[in-house]
């Protein structure tokens, strides 16, 4: 860090990134645990809570600095500079976030505004799990015995079609420990995801599909129970709302979905399989006029890269479960199936957007390759309600064929039809 940023960040004020110390303190190990928690930050010995430059003994901020990183566990990532500005020393001691979760005493802080505050276990547990330190779904929770039977039946079945593999009944309960559905005779998360109605216990596991409209939702629908059951019923609901839509491609009349079906599937499962499960919070389908979108709680685990992903998953045991029974195709190539399937298809792009509480998969409709002129230009004059022969006079195109690509701009969610019989209207949907 140069002097121009340090005075940039002074100016600035104390925030989530920036904590004044006139002098040393007995809580320094409290704040610099607290920004390695959260994003990392800086803290500035000499300068009092109002940003006056008041200067500070360096030797004695640096030991007092030293013996507060002794008292944390495991030892923080710190960097200190000495700036001297108008004869008065600064010590700036710049935390990087941890790749774990720290503590002093055996109590964890985080940075929230401009102070430092305890986690509360709950915090922990969700921290811990975005940091990839603890795999939540391997954390037993139920009696075996409250386990479906139908349910053990039909992933057995499943293994046994998706893998060609056959369990004998007596090595059940050992397949399922290996599988990580099943510790100390209780069901762990995973399996109480896989073989359980699931509300009772964990009430936020569901996927919800929303109609938007004009950025508003218009209808909403849940998918409740097991795992399986909710990925397949969603997606089956998904293709319902999935229009074929038929256009020339060179000289060939072609047939497709507007969104490729085994990218939508891909999504549903990855969002499923790769969310935080400790976040309060259900996967969400967002059906839009001009897009999907795929949102599922918790960001990327450090260390995955959206433009190589290696196989970093959330939950391992979710995963395995997902794996035998046939719904991922193999290890570490959700996003990568996902882009492929969507470069075959002409009608449609995908993008990804990351966030540290939030993962979406975006598919977004690019229609313009399969618009021909005549189109554009009904799309140009329909900007208000225009019955047919008033967009054949305006275009000077002739009224059958106006009326042929009004029903394909209908079909593509491009222009919506106003009214009935001779009095219709057409207009472009904003």
């Amino acid at each position: 860090m140069d002097i121009e940023k340090l005075l940039s960040l002074i100016q600035e004020g104390e925030s989530e990134k920036v904590e004044f110390k006139q002098k040393p303190t007995n809580t320094l190990s409290k704040e610099l645990t607290a920004f390695a928690n959260a994003s990392g930050g800086y803290l500035f010995i000499g300068v009092d809570d109002n940003g006056k430059i008041v200067g500070t003994d360096i030797k004695t901020a640096q030991e007092a600095v030293s013996a507060a990183a002794q008292n944390i566990i495991p030892p923080l990532k710190l960097k200190t500079q000495k700036f001297s500005i108008d004869g008065r020393d600064i010590l700036a001691v710049e935390v990087k976030k941890g790749d774990t979760l720290s503590s002093v005493g055996g109590i964890v802080y985080i940075r929230i505004g401009c102070s430092s505050r305890p986690l509360s276990i709950q915090e922990i547990v969700m921290l811990s799990s975005e940091l990839g330190t603890l795999n939540w779904d391997e954390v037993p929770l139920l009696p075996f015995e409250i386990a479906k039977s139908e349910f053990l039946d039909w992933f057995f079945t499943e293994i046994t079609k998706s893998r060609g593999k056959s369990i004998a009944d007596e090595d059940r309960n050992r397949y399922l420990r290996s599988a990580g559905a099943l510790k100390n005779s209780m069901l762990t998360n995973a399996g109480t995801l896989f073989f359980t109605d699931v509300k009772e216990f964990i009430p936020h596991a569901r996927i919800r599909m929303i109609g938007m409209e004009k950025d508003q939702p218009i209808w909403s629908k849940e998918y409740e129970g097991p795992m399986w059951k909710c990925i397949e019923s969603a997606y089956e609901d998904l293709l319902r709302e999935v229009k074929k839509i038929e256009f020339l491609m060179g000289t060939r009349r072609v047939k497709m979905e507007e969104y490729p079906p085994r990218a939508l599937r891909e999504a549903i499962i990855n969002a499923v399989s790769h969310r935080n499960y400790v976040i309060n919070a259900d996967v969400r389908i967002f059906l839009y006029p001009d897009r999907i979108e795929i949102k599922n709680p918790g960001g990327l685990l450090p260390g995955v890269d959206l433009e190589d992903p290696d196989h970093v998953p959330r939950n391992p045991a979710i995963y395995n479960l997902l794996y035998d029974t046939g719904f991922i195709e193999r290890y570490g190539y959700g996003i990568q199936l996902i882009k492929k399937e969507t470069e075959k298809n002409p009608l449609c792009s995908v993008t990804f957007k990351t966030d540290p509480n939030r993962f979406t998969v975006i598919f977004k409709k690019t229609l313009s390759m399969i618009l021909d002129d005549y189109d554009k230009k009904i799309l140009q004059s329909a900007v208000s309600p225009l019955k047919s022969s008033e967009i054949a006079e305006i275009t000077g195109i002739s009224k059958p064929t106006v009326l042929q690509h009004l029903k394909k701009l209908e079909q593509l969610e491009l222009i919506r039809r106003i009214g009935s019989s001779s009095q219709t209207k057409y207009e472009v949907v904003r």
